[in-house]
């Protein structure tokens, strides 16, 4: 597991991590001074009695000692705990990046509410309840071994009896706990992503749920879901309480075992197997309790492993790519999977500055056929040619600098209108974006918007139309100025009236945008009136 960890490490975190190591060696150190300063005292308080101001002047070093040892032990702490949340921040952040690379296929396979729960806790789960125990229990084991030496050098009989009346108890539970650990780990892992799409399923689906009337079936699930997850927790708080019980039992069997077989200055020798049970004790349910977690949560390491897993892939995105005379669909075959063909020995040839209709039965492959246009998806087998160029991973990112896509349900996020059309960009032209706003003809209605263009659209655009949403999806298009639209059953679900204000609209685009290259994809003939010609995908043309 530690070469696995270190493999997800960065240089630079390598580096903090010498840092860090060196700072559970220090407080080792500090722990074990802080022990040795109670030996003095216990030799003075057994020698009779007869030297108690010596005792009480070591006492009031071992209170200076504790001080000192409690500021330096918190201060290693917190930094122990930064490295520990700056490598969940990262690693955060790489598998949300990881993620999305993967690209459209793979978001739809895993789906996004466990990709979300992964990206959001898995992260926070390694660090702090896997790389965090994994430190306090490097600290314990350089105690114990620091301890054990030293009562290797002082009495040997001390030190064998510690170390057989501790080792049975912990390889005892290491192993016997093991595999049960792991399971409720992954078991609750599955029950909290269920959970998660659970309630993102309630609440997406509000209105068709209460039509229903089925909102009691998902409080059912919600609760199948409480009960497992509840369930998994009182047997992993069970046997969190194991550790107690076994450090207690090693300790008094050490004892007795020592008052039966101990000779010589007996009640010394007892003072210091006390005194080392008192500090070891903690530092063994530490180490118990800590492996117990690790045990727990090694599921979320295996899922930041594979998550991670080839990506230093980047796509090139320097230079540009030339669109000057056709896009080019060459014998292009696509199935999903294990499935049927969508796609079989598909060709089409589509010149620049051209409004080029699609159709077909639902099921043809139109949406999937855009979106291998847009390179979200690879063929099986043909290929699609930019001019003579051919559209590729590596190009990909240029590719798509040129194009416009507009779904039928439009991604608006909570933002205002202005940092919806300008998706992406940072610093907006305002400007640019009342001449658009003319052009989609969206320029009157926020001129009756009490902020304008920085009126917020709410959660999914919950505060404007679907035809207010289809004409910001072209005006983003044209913000960014693509020289291809691809309209994917953009007006399927408005009314005939607003469909045919967006279609004049698109037309009347013609005139600004010399040039400007539209697909889009319609069942009714009439949704594509506006085209130059309509291609039926269930042939060739």
């Amino acid at each position: 597991m530690v070469k696995r960890i270190l493999n997800l490490l960065i240089a630079e975190e390598k580096r903090k991590g010498l840092w860090v190591a060196g700072s559970i060696f220090l407080s080792a150190i500090i722990d074990f001074i802080g022990l040795a300063t109670l030996m003095p005292v216990l030799y003075f308080l057994l020698d009779g009695g007869e030297q108690r101001k010596a005792a009480l002047w070591f006492c009031l070093l071992a209170i200076v000692v504790v001080i000192i040892k409690s500021i330096l032990s918190t201060l290693f702490s917190r930094y122990q705990q930064k490295f520990l949340l700056e490598l969940y921040k990262r690693l955060s952040f790489s598998l949300f990046t990881a993620y999305y690379r993967r690209g459209l296929l793979f978001i739809r396979e895993q789906g996004i509410n466990r990709l979300g729960y992964e990206v959001n806790f898995v992260c926070y789960a390694f660090s702090l309840n896997i790389l965090a125990p994994l430190l306090r229990i490097v600290g314990d084991c350089l105690l114990m071994v620091m301890v054990m030496v030293a009562l290797l050098i002082y009495d040997w009989y001390t030190a064998l009896i510690l170390f057989v009346s501790f080792l049975p108890f912990i390889l005892l539970y290491t192993f016997s706990i093991r595999k049960h650990a792991r399971e409720f780990g992954r078991q609750e892992l599955e029950a909290r992503r269920k959970q998660t799409r659970v309630v993102t399923d309630t609440f997406g689906g509000f209105a068709e749920l209460e039509v229903n009337d089925a909102f009691y079936n998902m409080k059912e699930y919600f609760k199948e879901g409480l009960e497992q997850i509840t369930n998994n927790r009182m047997k992993m708080e069970t046997m969190a309480r194991i550790p107690m019980l076994l450090s207690e039992l090693s300790a008094i069997t050490g004892l007795t075992w020592m008052t039966m077989t101990g000779t010589g200055d007996i009640k010394m020798l007892i003072g210091i197997f006390a005194i080392a049970a008192f500090r070891l004790l903690p530092a063994l349910r530490g180490i118990l309790s800590g492996w117990t977690l690790i045990q727990n949560n090694a599921s979320n390491l295996q899922i930041i492993e594979e998550g991670l897993k080839d990506d230093n892939k980047t796509p090139e995105t320097a230079g540009t790519l030339d669109f000057e005379k056709e896009l080019s669909v060459i014998d292009l075959c696509y199935k999903y999977g294990e499935g049927e063909m969508i796609l079989e020995h598909f060709s089409c040839k589509i010149g620049k500055g051209e409004y080029i209709g699609f159709q077909g039965y639902s099921g043809a492959g139109k949406s999937t056929l855009f979106n291998l246009l847009l390179g979200f998806l690879t063929p099986q087998s043909g290929e699609i040619r930019i001019d003579h160029t051919k559209l590729t991973a590596d190009i990909q990112a240029k590719w798509l600098r040129k194009t416009g896509y507009v779904q039928q349900n439009v991604y608006i996020f909570q933002g205002s209108l202005a940092e919806n059309i300008a998706l992406g960009c940072k610093d907006i032209d305002k400007e640019k974006i009342n001449r658009i706003l003319k052009q989609v003809c969206l320029y009157d209605w926020v001129q009756t918007l009490s902020k304008g263009m920085e009126t917020s659209l709410g959660e999914f655009g919950n505060k404007i139309s679907g035809g207010q949403k289809q004409r910001i999806g072209i005006a983003r298009a044209l913000y960014k100025e693509a020289e291809i639209i691809l309209l994917d059953e953009a007006t399927s679900a408005l009314d005939n009236e607003t469909e045919k204000e967006i279609n004049n609209m698109l037309a009347s685009l013609r005139k600004t945008y010399i040039g400007l290259t539209i697909l889009s994809i319609a069942h009714r003939e009439s949704s594509l009136s506006y085209c130059d010609r309509i291609i039926n995908v269930n042939q060739e043309s």
